[in-house]
Parts: C-alpha cells; sequence; structure tokens
C-alpha cells in the first residue's frame, strides 16, 4: 500500500494543533454532558415523559460511540483534517437543527446527525495532535489536550442548567455555533490536510459489524439491561456473533477495519484495556456521588456541582505536567503510577464517607492520578500505532472511555443497590436510617470497585516499550562502560 502525501510544507507546532482540534473536541465532549440536566425541561416543553427523552442523550451516545473507529478509518483513508473538518459542518448544522426543534422526532433525528459529526472529530482530533507532534513535545500536547477535554465535562452540566434556567433548553445547542463556526475558521487556517492510505477497496462489510457490535454493547448497558431474559439474550448473543464475525471478516480481508496484528500487539491492547479498568473506577465518584449529595446529604444543585468540578479541575491542571512527564518517563511506571494514585484517591473517598471536604480531598488525588495515567497512556498508545491505523486507534481509545463509562454505570446501579438493600432492610425512605444506608452504599460500592484500578495497574506493568523508549533504552545501555571486575 502506498501514502499520497496531501500536505506539502509548513508543519504546524503543537500547540497550534491542539488549539485548532480544541474546539471541536471541546464541543463533541460538551454535547455528552450539557443536555442531561435539561432532560425535565426538554421533556415538559415536547409533551413526552422521561422514558421517551432519554433518548436525546442515548441516541447521542449509542451512535457517536459505534461510530468512531468507522470514522477513524474515513480519516486514516481519507484524510484526517478533512474528515475532522466535515466533522465539524455536520456537528454545527446538527446542533442548529436541535435548537429549532419543536418535535421530539425531528430533535432525535438532529442529535443522530449532531452524533455523528461529533464521531468523526473525536475520532480524529487525537490522530492530528499525535500526526502532527514528534516524540520530543506529543506528550505535552496530548496533556493539553486532556485539559479540554476535562473542561468539556466539567462545565457540561453546570453551563446546561445555567443556559436552560435563563434562556431556555434551545440555548444549549445554539451556544455550539459561534464555537464551531469559530474553530471551523481556525482549524481551516491552521491544519494542513494529511496523507491518506490508499488501499483496494474499503471494507464496508467489517465496518458495519464492528459498529453492530459497538452498538448492541452500549444500548445493552445503556438501556436494556434491565429487561427480561429473552432480550437480554438476544442482544447478548447478538454482541458475541457480530463480534465473532468481525474478527473473521478482519482477518481474510484484504483491506480490513483494523488489522487484528495491530489489535494483537500487547503496547496497545495493554493500553486500551488499562484505560477501560480506569474510566471504570471512577464511575462510583462520578455517577453516584451527585444523588449521594443530593438525596442523602441535602446538597443543592449548585453546591453539587462546585464538588463535581474537582475531578476536572485537577486534570486541568496536572494535565500539562503529566505530559511533560510522558516524554521522559516510560509509560510502564507513570501509567502504573498514575493508576496506584488512581486507587489512593479512591480509598480517601471511601473512607472518608460521609465527610465531604474530606472526600474532595480524595476526589482531587483521584483526579491527579487519572490525568497521569490517561496522558501517559495516550501518548504510549499513540506512539505505538502504525500510521495506516493512527485514525482508527485514536478512535479506540475514545471507545475506551464511552464504553467504559457506560458500563461501569450500569455495574454500579446494580452494586449500589444490592449494598444498599442490604444495608437498608427497613426500607427507610428519608431520616437517619436512610442517610446511613445510603452512606454504607456508596462506601460499600467504592470499594468494591477499588479493585478495577488495582487490576488497571497490574495489566499496565505487563505493556511494553514504545518505539523511543527502546531507543533511549539502547542508548542508555550503550553509554555504559562495560566492567569486567
Amino acid at each position: 500500500m502506498t501514502a499520497e502525501a496531501e500536505t506539502s510544507t509548513g508543519m504546524p507546532g503543537p500547540y497550534l494543533i491542539v488549539l485548532a482540534t480544541s474546539f471541536g473536541v471541546f464541543l463533541s465532549a460538551l454535547d455528552s454532558s450539557i443536555v442531561n440536566v435539561s432532560l425535565v425541561t426538554m421533556a415538559a416543553d415536547l409533551g413526552v415523559d422521561m422514558s421517551i427523552i432519554q433518548w436525546v442523550v442515548v441516541a447521542y451516545l449509542l451512535v457517536m460511540t459505534s461510530a468512531m473507529p468507522l470514522m477513524g478509518k474515513f480519516g486514516d483513508r481519507y484524510g484526517k483534517t478533512r474528515i475532522f473538518q466535515i466533522g465539524m459542518v455536520l456537528f454545527i448544522s446538527g446542533s442548529l437543527v436541535c435548537a429549532l426543534s419543536r418535535g421530539i422526532e425531528m430533535l432525535m433525528a438532529s442529535r443522530v446527525f449532531q452524533a455523528i459529526g461529533a464521531s468523526m472529530m473525536s475520532a480524529n482530533g487525537l490522530a492530528l495532535v499525535t500526526y502532527f507532534t514528534s516524540d520530543e513535545n506529543r506528550g505535552r500536547a496530548i496533556g493539553m489536550n486532556s485539559i479540554v477535554l476535562a473542561a468539556a465535562l466539567g462545565l457540561g452540566p453546570v453551563l446546561g442548567g445555567l443556559l436552560t434556567q435563563f434562556y431556555g433548553w434551545p440555548s444549549i445547542f445554539l451556544v455550539n455555533l459561534p464555537i464551531g463556526i469559530l474553530g471551523l475558521l481556525v482549524l481551516w487556517r491552521l491544519v494542513p490536510r494529511t496523507e491518506v492510505v490508499e488501499e483496494t477497496k474499503f471494507d464496508t462489510i467489517g465496518a458495519a459489524l464492528f459498529f453492530t457490535f459497538l452498538f448492541l454493547i452500549v444500548y445493552y448497558v445503556t438501556v436494556a439491561i434491565d429487561s427480561n431474559l429473552t432480550i437480554s439474550l438476544i442482544l447478548i448473543t447478538g454482541t458475541i456473533v457480530t463480534f465473532i464475525a468481525f474478527i473473521i471478516r478482519e482477518r481474510d480481508f484484504v483491506s480490513p477495519i483494523i488489522s487484528l496484528e495491530v489489535l494483537a500487539d500487547r503496547r496497545i491492547s495493554t493500553g486500551i484495556f488499562s484505560a477501560i479498568l480506569a474510566y471504570m473506577a471512577m464511575v462510583p465518584v462520578s455517577f453516584l456521588m451527585p444523588f449521594y449529595l443530593q438525596r442523602a446529604l441535602g446538597f443543592d444543585q449548585f453546591s453539587t456541582g462546585i464538588f463535581l468540578v474537582v475531578q476536572p479541575l485537577m486534570i486541568s491542571v496536572t494535565g500539562p505536567v503529566a505530559g511533560f512527564v510522558s516524554e521522559r518517563m516510560r509509560a510502564r511506571y507513570q501509567t502504573v503510577v498514575g493508576l496506584m494514585v488512581q486507587l489512593g484517591g479512591l480509598l480517601v473517598i471511601a473512607a472518608s464517607v460521609p465527610n465531604v471536604p474530606a472526600m474532595a480531598i480524595g476526589v482531587a488525588v483521584m483526579g491527579t492520578g487519572l490525568s497521569f495515567f490517561s496522558v501517559g497512556n495516550g501518548n504510549f498508545i499513540m506512539t505505538c500505532a502504525p500510521k495506516k491505523y493512527m485514525g482508527v486507534i485514536s478512535a479506540l481509545t475514545n471507545v475506551a472511555r464511552t464504553t467504559g463509562f457506560s458500563v461501569a454505570t450500569a455495574l454500579v446501579t446494580t452494586v449500589f443497590g444490592l449494598f444498599f438493600a442490604s444495608f437498608n432492610p427497613g426500607g427507610a425512605e428519608s431520616g437517619p436510617a436512610y442517610v446511613l444506608a445510603y452512606s454504607l452504599g456508596v462506601q460499600a460500592t467504592i470499594w468494591a470497585f477499588c479493585i478495577l484500578a488495582l487490576l488497571g495497574a497490574i495489566v499496565s506493568a505487563f505493556r511494553g516499550m514504545s518505539p523511543p523508549e527502546e531507543a533511549r533504552c539502547e542508548e542508555e545501555q550503550e553509554g555504559i562502560p562495560l566492567s569486567f571486575g
């Protein structure tokens, strides 16, 4: 296979690339969290119940997650900059139609349209940062990128609540327009075209199988986890069958969506798997805490939002430092240390319940650990990724985050429900007994999920070395004089 360079001279600096892609990365992450707080208002305005309006969130998550690997492949095949730009146009257009929607059908369709654009940006954002950076500055660039992602996820609920309260729910979509248009202009001005990989034939069947596989996983854990046994078995069987069919297809196809040899690469597979475990481990805090603070401890929405901002704030503060470290420390060491710090934060939170200031300290520690892990892990994976699969690997790192969140949310709901029921045999719905049972349930759930952070550290310890790490290791060995006693 050959590669045709679409760009000539003038390579932009790493921080300009982060700036140019940050608008799209910010918007795609923002819209995965900004809508949740507006669902009640939207349901009342559109005249539907919560079982229907939840699909405004679910549809976005389903389509964006399932389509990301395909959009990463499009980036590798047709140019990452081009696909990112198309994604921004689709996202902006979808946001406008969302704001103008006056019926649930139109809103749902436009959210799907918006999600397709978001998947294009999410899949190729990290790939563009990797493409235009070197081993010497990639870590800092990825660290800056993590600031944007954390800011979007942290600001989403707060911004969504304020906009909905003062300007109505359409404003949460209209706010995307000026940001998106500015981002599109900056991207067009700063980022040149990337290489395209010329392949004999696009694997349409493989793409459809992988899309279906991811769709079924996310659908099951977000919507159908409480379905009857028959539906659950159908979905689980469908997931297994489509995955096996995908493996068989990719093994024999001349131009696969992603080479199985790449997926079998220990460096990439351990990086992705440890990321899934790391993101799953934090879900008891990010998902349960809002309910615990408001239902059991009587916090209002604003105070809860302040508490929840601690983690993304720490990620934003420590991201550049983590990037600097990742350029000088082996990823194995940085990721293991990061996960152990994350584990330490979880232990502090669990031990501190219901002491909110102490829990906030634990959340800060957890966010710091997650920052060092995710930046070091992302730098390592993308440095190891073959150039022709850079877009797909970038997409898979994002899929690891979203599927980890989705699966863990379903597990947390089940685990907490079991613990809460065991600590609340009298079925109290308020009062000291209720608060105590809720506190013990949250505490026990966090204790249980600490295991995932520990497993992630163990998995991460078995990753190999990236090419730059191998080169540095060889240089160090050559620089040590031999001693014969």
